[in-house]
Formats: C-alpha cells, structure tokens, sequence
C-alpha cells in the first residue's frame, strides 16, 4: 500500500468516524422532531416513522396551553442580559488583567481559572441574594449566570488578547483617548471572533439551564423554558407529542444564533489557544 492509498484510507476512516458522530448527535434530535408532528397515539410508540399526518396544529396547541411566549420572553430576558453583560465584563477585565504584569493581576487571573472548577455552592448563593434583596427577581439569575460564565469568558478573550500589539494602545493614547474609549474603539473590534465564540457558548448554556431556574424561580410567571418543559412534561403525561413540540420551539433560537454565527466558533477558539 503506498502512501496516497494510505492517505486515502485514513481520510475514508476520519469520515466514517464524522458521520458516526453526527449520527449520535442528530439522532435524539430528529426523534423529537418527527414525534411533535404526530397524534397522541402514534407518539406513545417510540419509532423513527413518518407521521400519518404531519399535524402543524400541535404546535399552536402547545403555544396556547404552555404559555410558551410568557416562558419564551422569561427566557430572553434573562439570556440577553446575562450575555451582554459576561461579553462586556469578561473582555474589559481580561484586557485589564492581560495588560498588567504585577503580582495582583496575576492573583487574580489565577482566582478566575480557579473558577472554572470550582462547582457552584447553592446555600452561599442562596446567602447573597437573600442579603441582597433580589430573591424572585431576574437580577438575582441574571447575576449568578454571569458570576458561573465570567472564568471561561475570560480565558476567551485573554488568548487573543495577548496576540494584540501593545502598540495599538499606545497610539490610541496619544491620540488622547482614555482606557474604556481606546478599548472599546481600537481593542473591542479586534475581539470579533473571540465575542461571537463567548456569545453562543454563553447564550446556549444560559438559554438551555435549569438548575439555577429551578432554585431561584419563585415565581411561575417567570419561569424559564427549561422549567416551562419541566411543567408541561407533568400537565401533559404520555402526551409526547407535544412535549416534543414544546421543546423543538425552545431550540429554534439556540439554532437560528448558531446557524448566524458559526464561522466565528472555531475562528475564535483557534486564536484564543495560539496566541494564549
């Protein structure tokens, strides 16, 4: 065997591989999406078969009776707050720790990286947010999303930042610009890849989480997807129909961002492990 049928077998192995792996992740997915389209009785028994009739009416049901728009709009709020906020707060502070070379940069990037193993203790949290006023409120989910997402985010944007000429600082100051301009105009842009990577990474794990939801939702009209699924799992037994019609609407988003912003994943991951 020479080497360009060697080559040529390797490759044929690494697709197999790929086409296994995508089977295992569009398997549950496309379960799912072809029960939500069925009648009860032929979601009560699990196959892979076309429905009878594809039944669009299974949707505006679940719409209506699971109060998915409250739960939807619930969930955008606390999502779009939590990302805007970790997207600002990690780059500023990773520019700010990536820039200074003294002792309590250091400390404190090393605090950060200690945080992305650390496992979040709920009697503290708990604790803080009673101290704080905020049980039942968004501020209370939004803060704790943004606290648990921060030490990745961090790690993100400090690889390409480091990849950044400090020259660029420089100039931006002579030209008179003081440290939050001449990073938001000059630095911020250059983070492009790296904050569409921290966006989706932030937006699925916030959009798609339940148990800080479960804790801290005292309240059901601002109950979140996850626990809008949770509930009509229990309000609609043995009705899988539906519930998989609830849940193919709660991806949608996570789908549409993905689908938008997906050249910039891989761009930012790479550039944040070179240049780190």
């Amino acid at each position: 065997m020479n080497a360009k049928t060697k080559k040529r077998v390797s490759r044929g192995i690494v697709y197999v591989i790929c086409v296994f792996m995508a089977f295992l992740v569009l398997f549950p997915f496309l379960l799912v999406l072809l029960t939500s389209f069925k009648s009860v009785s032929e979601a009560a028994v699990v196959t892979f078969s076309l429905p009878e009739k594809f039944l669009w009416e299974n949707f505006a049901y679940v719409i209506e009776k699971g109060q998915l728009l409250r739960a939807f709009k619930n969930s955008m709020i606390i999502t779009g707050s939590a990302v805007t906020l970790t997207v600002f707060v990690a780059s500023i502070t990773a520019f700010v720790l990536t820039r200074r070379s003294d002792r309590l940069s250091r400390i404190l990037s090393n605090y950060f990286l200690i945080g992305m193993i650390a496992p979040l203790s709920l009697i503290p949290e708990v604790m803080i947010v009673k101290f704080l006023g905020l049980s039942g409120t968004y501020a209370a989910i939004i803060l704790i999303h943004v606290a648990s997402r921060l030490p990745l985010s961090i790690m993100i944007y400090s690889g390409v930042i480091k990849g950044i000429p400090r020259s660029l600082d420089e100039s931006a100051m002579l030209e008179g610009c003081g440290l939050l301009s001449m990073f938001y105009r000059v630095i911020f842009p250059l983070l492009k890849p790296a904050v569409f990577t921290n966006i989706i990474i932030t937006f699925m794990g916030v959009w798609n989480d339940f148990q800080i939801s479960l804790y801290f939702v005292t309240d059901t009209a601002k109950n979140t997807l996850p626990l809008s699924i949770y509930s009509f799992v229990g309000y609609m037994t043995y009705k899988w129909n539906y519930v998989c019609a609830f849940i193919v609407l709660s991806i949608l988003p996570i789908l549409l961002i993905y689908g938008i912003a997906q050249k910039y994943i891989v761009d930012g991951m790479i550039a944040g492990a070179v240049k780190s």
